[in-house]
């Protein structure tokens, strides 16, 4: 039934979850900015400001994972993303939803160098979201590994998940590819 729900919500923009269509109420350019270690089974917690703007919470709470096709940037969103350069892997049930202990699963349909960096328990994913991400129609954060976020930012070194991340990414506005909205 869910799938049913995943292709209806990709052809007419619908979802089930609570519409924030006003970007203003976020003080930060960027809100959502947190890494999390992956655990077993590619699971990964997701941020408290995740479950409130993204999680579809109709009939089961759910995520859809998407990737970007040209540089395999995973990211979650509400529904199905729209943009011909980004491709819908699966969606998933969020455990524990709501509170500090949701989770979510990698699916196995991401490409293999995605899934990839959702098997090694202990490494980390940063969760990133501008307000306008989080405020569109179809809410999203970008799912990045460690590693592709550091990448971003050569200047420093890779002092691991403990860096300012609000300062890294208000160094750097435009960094990220557009919304995948």
């Amino acid at each position: 039934m869910r799938r049913d729900e995943a292709g209806r919500a990709a052809t007419d923009g619908g979802s089930g979850g609570a519409s924030h269509e006003d970007g203003a109420a976020f003080d930060d350019a960027w809100p959502l900015q947190e890494p999390r270690p992956v655990q077993s089974n590619r699971r990964v917690q997701l941020p408290e400001l995740a479950q409130e703007w993204i999680v579809d919470d109709g009939e089961d709470p759910i995520v859809h994972w998407n990737y970007d096709a040209g540089s395999n940037f995973v990211f979650i969103s509400n529904a199905p993303a729209h943009k011909s350069d980004y491709r819908y892997a699966d969606w998933n049930i969020v455990d524990g939803y709501p509170g500090e202990n949701a989770r979510i699963r990698a699916p196995g349909k991401l490409p293999d160098a995605a899934v990839e960096r959702f098997e090694v328990e202990g490494t980390h994913v940063v969760f990133l979201a501008s307000a306008e991400m989080l405020s569109d129609e179809n809410p999203s954060a970008w799912v990045l590994s460690w590693t592709q976020f550091m990448r971003m930012f050569p200047e420093i070194d890779d002092g691991g998940p403990d860096e300012d991340l609000g300062e890294l990414v208000s160094r750097n506005p435009g960094f990220m590819p557009s919304s995948p909205f």
